[in-house]
């Protein structure tokens, strides 16, 4: 009878055993699914569909006269050595940005000259279109690059690759290795551009609690727009590590607009405010002004002298859409304290003594 009830004893234990192995496969099977699904999420982010981007058109009878890129023009401005800023290319109506969805080719890129080298796929096939995900250039410098569609297309373009920007020191906190759990953006302009300019901004991770930058991160970084009246366009992801400079984003329309960044990684998300405007067609803007602006943007106290030693004797201050917001005369001193104005992008005009000599430029306010 002892023996039977230990034989018991023995069965339900090994049933107990059984059960709690079971449930830890079922728990790293599930955990196992949760990233894979997380992974296949973030994939999907920077493996966006170009015929969902504004600006983007996509149909089957489409003229294919030439390449179709992510970005505009013969010259792509690259990131940093060591980063990558993914992009596609399509073939299709080149005017008008219309890709051909039926077309089906290989793509081989061919580096013909450059300071450096290019790590990276150099071919792919591109059905509709096609992602280069993961180019990265030893060095600095401009690279030329021919990229060659089955013997159909042939194009060159420029890759302006940036040098690295030290933002150890930009960071008050400086770096460390470790410890990274929040986004942390830097815009080079202070949030304000003009429609259509390159919007400049480099992101990093840091920790909330010491605010030093992780020079550790290695992931994704994703700009995605959250609210303005247009379209943001350009290189919207990037890959690589310590830190990201975006180099090609852009806006179509006058306003504010209002972007989030996120990571691969799931760290905690910031955003940044951008304003864009349009210089109004009624002030005429030279290419070359003698004035002399200091420090431009400015936040409080703005320094304005003519080259050539002028004396200013008046200033006129005007906004974006042409209004005139401040006058000054009779000048005694060439510093100005304008901490009054509102942030945003104004014309200055500086006229001589004797207002024989008047010149025009653009003040920023951050």
């Amino acid at each position: 009878m002892l023996a039977l009830r230990i034989h018991y004893i023995n069965l339900d234990l090994q049933v107990q055993d059984q059960f709690i192995m079971v449930k830890k496969v079922v728990k790293v099977i599930s955990l196992v699914f949760v990233l894979l699904c997380s992974s296949l999420s973030s994939f999907g982010q920077y493996s966006s569909n170009p015929c969902s981007i504004d600006g983007v058109y996509c149909t089957d009878n489409t003229e294919k006269n030439g390449v179709i890129y992510s970005f505009y023009g013969d010259t792509f401005k690259y990131p940093a050595p060591g980063t990558s800023m993914p992009f596609w290319m399509a073939v299709g109506d080149v005017a008008s940005r219309t890709i051909d969805t039926t077309f089906v080719s290989s793509v081989i890129a061919t580096v013909l000259s450059g300071p450096g080298l290019l790590h990276g796929p150099s071919a792919q096939n591109i059905s509709k279109y096609s992602h280069f995900n993961d180019w990265k250039f030893t060095v600095s410098g401009v690279y030329e690059i021919e990229f060659s569609i089955a013997g159909l297309f042939k194009d060159t373009v420029f890759f302006e690759v940036a040098e690295e920007v030290d933002f150890c020191a930009k960071v008050p906190a400086g770096c460390t290795d470790g410890g990274g759990d929040l986004v942390y953006p830097s815009t080079g302009n202070g949030g304000i551009i003009p429609v259509d300019a390159i919007f400049p901004i480099t992101v990093g991770v840091v920790n909330s609690l010491t605010g030093q930058l992780d020079s550790s991160f290695f992931g994704y970084v994703f700009l995605e727009k959250l609210s303005g009246p247009g379209n943001m366009y350009g290189t919207l992801n990037m890959y690589g590590g310590r830190w990201l400079t975006f180099t090609d984003v852009r806006f179509d329309e006058e306003g504010t607009y209002l972007v989030e960044i996120s990571t691969s990684l799931g760290y905690t998300r910031d955003t940044v405010s951008v304003d864009v405007y349009t210089p109004t067609e009624s002030i005429h803007t030279p290419n070359y002004s003698s004035l002399s602006i200091f420090p431009n943007p400015f936040s409080d106290n703005v320094t304005i002298k003519f080259d050539d030693g002028e004396r200013i004797d008046e200033i006129n201050i005007i906004n974006s859409q042409g209004k005139l917001v401040e006058r000054y005369s009779s000048i005694s001193s060439s510093t100005l304290d304008l901490s009054h104005l509102p942030k945003g992008v104004y014309f200055i005009e500086a006229i001589s003594l004797i207002g024989l000599k008047s010149e025009v430029s653009i003040l920023v306010k951050k």
